[in-house]
């Protein structure tokens, strides 16, 4: 990441923050809000790409993991087996349903393409759509 491209995700975690911090949108429990957490800025330049991935990677997971993003978001980062075996390994010990799961790639990065889309996408007669591998 360039410079510009680091100050950019530094402004975009900061807005999330700031939305965060606002009261208006807080849980109230009576009076007080119901989480007790703090919501600071990132106020020092980032200089490392790490650094910025690292903080957009967190703030994006806190946001958005609840909203059907989170997958998507690992996916695009080359993350998702990773993330998902290390989830899997974890979780299977409280949650014996998971006994077995494992992510496989390419397979579970991808979504089939539903044969009726297929079968629509004909020209002259053959389909221009393939399925994905896997399915």
């Amino acid at each position: 990441m360039e410079l510009g491209g680091l100050e950019r995700a530094r402004a975009l975690v900061n807005q999330i923050r700031q939305r965060a911090a606002n009261p208006a949108g807080f849980v109230m429990d009576g009076a007080n809000p119901a989480a007790n957490y703090r919501c600071g800025l990132y106020t020092a330049t980032w200089t490392d790409a790490n650094t910025a991935r690292k903080a957009v990677r967190f703030e994006r997971r806190l946001e958005l993991g609840t909203e059907g993003h989170r997958f998507f978001d690992l996916v695009r980062w080359g993350v998702a087996a990773q993330v998902k075996t290390a989830y899997f390994a974890k979780e299977r010990i409280k949650r014996t349903y998971l006994t077995g799961a494992a992510h496989v790639s390419p397979k579970n990065d991808i979504f089939p393409i539903p044969a009726k889309a297929i079968t629509q996408s004909a020209k002259d007669g053959k389909p221009t759509l393939v399925q994905n591998p896997g399915y």
